[in-house]
């Protein structure tokens, strides 16, 4: 599994950010580490990136809604919980958590502001959180009649539900949980703390368990996060989806135009291949013809390959009978090779092989020559190249080197 990078923010407006690199395979090895946040976020590269989010910014409830569907029950809740918030909903960001029991969702909110300025620096650096997590949600939820308290120098943390607690000054502490008595009293406080926390927890009126141990708070909170007991903040239009449809959105046109440019060229290419492919079908038919004319009594089903070879076989002492075969290979090989000729007649005297062609290009005629010149083995001679009205006749003479 990948290694994952936690980041929580310390002091937001310097971006000084407290950070751990934890593997799922060695949990054990956790070490923060204070950072400004630029640099911490060069280490990203090939980790899950997950944020860790004040407690003291994100407020937690619930809201029943009739719907199963995840998806509608995040588009109603702020007008559900209109009547229950003071702040205007159309600045807000909700998250849900997994439908209750009960039926109820639990909901995550915070301002919009807060979710623009936590990814902010993020996106600055092309990185995209696999999460956002509200630090509250990262303690254990209460077990039994036990509530998890995580304590730092100037604020301590409780978790007092499955999804709900809340973030408070050290010494409201007292004030908060005599108003979570008058619903459920917790008998247990089970505080997590590092060394550094001057709090005495033995004036409560509760039952004290001191978990201390912890480097920083940040392991405390590393340690105790479970994905499935928290909420993901990004949802809604914060959605890993919906952030990568808003980069993709202005690039749309420039990318069509780029599919429709490659499918233009493959089509292009694609028609460009199939021209050359009949005309190369037209010149073998062509070549096939004139071996016809020029041993009529081979069979009419052999290929000209095939042809070619059985009457060399036949010839094959024939003397003047072999050279002439010897040149209507060369000449039906560097036809078809080249393209653009078309013999018109073959006459074969004096050892020599002299071809009728036409064509409708001169520079046909240089490619033929030039094939010739590669195959020392056979003499190409030029005897007449004529053009005319678009047309060119060539006739040329063929001789063993």
């Amino acid at each position: 599994m990948r290694e994952i990078l936690y980041i929580r923010l310390r002091d937001p407006l310097r971006a000084i950010a407290a950070y751990a690199i934890a593997n799922p395979d060695a949990p054990a090895s956790i070490l923060v580490r204070t950072a400004p946040l630029e640099e911490i976020l060069q280490q990203a590269l090939g980790r899950r990136l997950i944020l860790l989010v004040p407690a003291s910014e994100v407020r937690l409830t619930q809201v029943d809604v009739p719907s199963r569907q995840p998806s509608k029950a995040l588009q109603a809740a702020p007008f559900i919980l209109e009547d229950r918030i003071a702040e205007d909903v159309e600045a807000l960001h909700f998250a849900l958590g997994p439908r209750q029991a009960a039926g109820h969702y639990p909901v995550a909110l915070t301002a919009q502001s807060n979710m623009e300025n936590w990814l902010a620096p993020l996106r600055a650096a092309g990185l995209m959180p696999d999460a956002v997590i509200p630090e509250t949600l990262c303690l254990p939820p209460p077990a039994g009649d036990a509530y998890y308290v995580l304590a730092e120098p100037d604020q301590v943390i409780v978790r007092n539900g499955a999804y709900s607690g809340y973030c408070c000054a050290s010494e409201d502490l007292p004030f908060y949980l005599q108003t979570d008595g008058e619903a459920m009293a917790p008998a247990t406080l089970r505080v997590l703390m590092s060394a550094d926390v001057p709090t005495d927890f033995s004036t409560l009126d509760h039952a004290v368990e001191l978990r201390a141990g912890y480097s920083d708070p940040l392991e405390a909170l590393i340690r105790h996060y479970r994905p499935e007991q928290a909420i993901n903040l990004l949802q809604g239009r914060y959605s890993r989806r919906e952030s990568l449809a808003r980069l993709w959105r202005p690039w749309r046109l420039t990318a069509a135009l780029a599919l429709a440019v490659f499918l233009t060229a493959v089509m292009a290419n694609g028609i460009w291949a199939w021209r050359l492919d009949r005309a190369a079908w037209a010149q073998d038919a062509a070549n096939t013809q004139r071996f016809r004319q020029a041993f009529p009594d081979e069979p009419t089903s052999l290929a000209l390959s095939l042809a070619l070879q059985q009457k060399e076989s036949q010839l094959s002492g024939g003397g003047k009978h072999s050279g002439l075969l010897q040149l209507l290979q060369q000449i039906a090989l560097g036809l078809k090779v080249t393209g653009g000729l078309k013999v018109s007649d073959l006459q074969f005297r004096d050892d020599a092989l002299f071809a009728d062609l036409t064509g409708t290009d001169l520079q046909a005629l240089e490619k033929l020559r030039d094939w010739f010149k590669s195959h020392p083995g056979t003499r190409m001679d030029v005897q007449t190249a004529n053009s005319n009205d678009g047309s060119v006749q060539i006739r040329i003479k063929l001789s063993a080197a």
